[in-house]
């Protein structure tokens, strides 16, 4: 049975892996915004912490208004090596009833840099999308 694929996922005997609910997940916290005023996105992002989960609010766009879209839990954290003790990356869900968007957020010299996937549900034909944005604090 297979138990690595690439040797930064071999376990080392002599190191105890992270266990991924462990991650301290502080470094993503605070109010992040877009840096191009212009976006038709997403604006701003608030992530903050709840009950040592990480918890995500994005806000969209609507004309010259930001649109709250609620706040939810990241679904996954993820650390840049088994060993790793932060969380450098997450995911995200939203479900509108018409479509779904998924926030895929990584930390990046300090920027947070998210994809954005968009998959309509509805039978209105619009094409599934994708946008990356950056973010400062």
């Amino acid at each position: 049975m297979v138990q690595y694929l690439r040797a930064q996922d071999r376990p080392d005997p002599d190191r105890v892996p992270s266990v991924g609910g462990s991650l301290n997940v502080s470094p993503f916290f605070g109010t992040w915004w877009n840096t191009n005023r212009a976006t038709r996105g997403i604006p701003k992002v608030v992530l903050s912490g709840k009950d040592g989960r990480l918890m995500v609010q994005a806000f969209g766009t609507e004309e010259d208004a930001a649109v709250d879209w609620g706040e939810v839990k990241a679904d996954v954290i993820y650390a840049d090596s088994l060993h790793a003790r932060e969380g450098m990356a997450f995911t995200a869900r939203y479900d509108f009833g018409f479509m779904e968007t998924h926030l895929g957020g990584n930390l990046n010299q300090g920027l947070l840099v998210i994809g954005i996937y968009n998959t309509f549900k509805d039978d209105s034909k619009r094409a599934d999308y994708f946008n990356r944005e950056f973010y400062y604090r």
